[in-house]
């Protein structure tokens, strides 16, 4: 205040001082004060010397060199801020930087956050597999969406106050933050991602065994009961919209897409991430089929996926269905190249899931991500947590084993699945999950659906309603709301995660 009041002095003393200069020389001073006062007042110095006025030349120069010396720092603050693209390739450049005022995160689309990481990447080095570690509070703090078939170069990010936040927990009921606990545990992780920077991975790009590294990261516990709650509600929250301004494109690293109706296709990935930004959770929303529990506009596309992933040969289940693929040559035979290539190209939802973890990371170079899906999103998730060997809790969701054998992911022998935190957490009451809603008397059939896998990676978490409470097999279980209040909170624990062995699918197809 007192520097302003000094400088705002000095410039109506000089102002005045003006008034008696030659006109072409007056202006010339003015020129110069109106680009930069401490240059104008240099400048004014400098005049008065070569005019001999010495009296007046000294106190000028020095408050001259006293206001340059305090507020040069200022004069160009440093309001940039590198944030690196999430598809940088050899022939795009690297960093850019944008102006940016921190104080409103909202002005420019993607932003690199920087996050206390309590766990540093080289954590197996500090970390013991099994040791108990602080818990972690979380809330949401984006969504993502990128574009299905229709819009493929179209990705949004929409961003939650703390403002947004408490409005929809008043509006909703539900909360939005969520506490879970942390426990150390074993991870396989690629040593070498500069395959990430080629693109999408193809099947040309496959990990081998010894390309992994073993790792102690940090992970949700899933022996605890209430983490596996508050994981569910994630979940469950990711079907509904949250009350926020619109979405941001990313520009400059998709292409933007502005036609209405983007949002009836494609991803959507919710963030969940802690104070510090060292934990992110993201959520992969999961099947918005009414009668798979959770409704919505993307149903159609999410069929299609479902149908590719998880059917034994493009949900060809009779002669009444239309395959999504033309890999069926006759009766149960089935093109294995063909059903690879199908499950792999672009408009599938892996390499659109896969974008948005990309994303994120990104987003929050230095955080420990995890990651959760419930049905389709939960098959997702696991795919993801495979390929990259990320934590990964998921719910309900169908047998992800012959996607990944399809995707070329590593598989046991390679690996071992206590090394891999894969969980999958289900019950027997669910026909999804247990891999028997097909055939003609099953609700998936009429809805169009094949969901014939029901081999898992990883470990799965099976509760046993039908055994304990004698519950019915029945589509409606699949609703993760029934799930969350008929098993998740009526249980006293959670039963132990294991692996599935001798698990067979599709054993009346041949594969050629």
């Amino acid at each position: 205040m007192h520097l302003s009041f000094c400088l705002a002095s000095s410039r109506l003393c000089i102002s005045l001082c003006f008034s008696s200069l030659e006109p072409r020389t007056l202006s010339l001073l003015i020129a110069c004060n109106s680009v930069s006062f401490p240059y104008s007042l240099g400048f004014f110095s400098l005049y008065l010397m070569t005019r001999r006025n010495s009296l007046a030349f000294l106190p000028l120069l020095a408050l001259y060199i006293l206001v340059l010396a305090h507020i040069s720092p200022t004069v160009h603050p440093p309001l940039t801020l590198a944030h690196p693209s999430p598809r940088r390739s050899p022939q795009q450049p690297g960093d850019s930087s944008l102006p940016l005022d921190q104080s409103n995160p909202r002005q420019i689309p993607f932003t690199s956050h920087h996050s206390h990481a309590r766990y540093p990447n080289n954590a197996a080095t500090v970390l013991v597999a099994g040791e108990e570690l602080p818990q972690e509070t979380l809330s949401l703090r984006h969504m993502l969406h990128h574009g299905g078939a229709r819009y493929p170069g179209l990705f949004k990010r929409k961003d939650f106050s703390q403002g947004d936040l408490q409005a929809s927990e008043q509006l909703t009921g539900e909360p939005l933050s969520y506490r879970v606990k942390v426990k150390a545990t074993r991870t396989l992780k690629p040593r070498d991602q500069s395959y990430r920077n080629q693109g999408f991975r193809t099947l040309d790009t496959s990990i081998g065994p010894e390309s992994w590294t073993r790792q102690v990261i940090a992970a949700p516990d899933v022996r605890d009961k209430e983490t596996i709650l508050q994981l569910a509600k994630i979940n469950y929250n990711s079907y509904t919209e949250v009350a926020s301004p619109g979405w941001y494109d990313l520009e400059g690293h998709w292409t933007v897409n502005s036609t209405f109706g983007w949002e009836e296709e494609g991803v959507r990935g919710h963030v969940f991430a802690s104070e510090d930004n060292s934990t992110l959770i993201i959520a992969i929303k999961g099947t918005s089929a009414s009668i798979l529990g959770g409704g919505g506009s993307t149903s159609t596309r999410d069929k299609i996926n479902d149908n590719l992933l998880f059917s034994c040969c493009c949900a060809k289940v009779d002669r009444t269905w239309r395959a999504v693929c033309d890999c069926n040559t006759d009766g149960y035979r089935c093109g294995q190249t063909c059903i690879e290539d199908s499950v792999n190209s672009d408009d599938i939802y892996y390499n659109m899931a896969m974008a948005i973890l990309w994303t994120v990371e990104d987003m929050y170079p230095d955080a420990n991500v995890w990651l959760t899906g419930h049905s389709l999103g939960g098959g997702l998730s696991a795919l993801l947590g495979l390929t990259f060997g990320v934590p990964t809790v998921t719910f309900e969701m169908p047998g992800d084993r012959l996607a990944a054998q399809r995707l070329h992911l590593p598989m046991p022998p390679a690996i071992n699945w206590d090394d891999m935190p894969l969980f999958h957490v289900g019950h027997t009451a669910d026909p999804v999950f247990q891999g028997v809603c097909n055939g003609p008397t099953s609700a998936c059939y009429y809805s169009g659906f094949a969901m014939e896998s029901k081999c898992h990676t990883g470990r799965t978490c099976v509760y046993d309603p039908v055994g304990e409470n004698s519950w019915k097999v029945d589509i409606r279980t699949h609703r993760l709301a029934d799930s969350i209040e008929g098993v998740y909170k009526v249980k006293e624990t959670v039963p132990e995660c294991k692996a599935e062995e001798d698990c067979i699918d599709c054993e009346a197809w041949t594969y050629e």
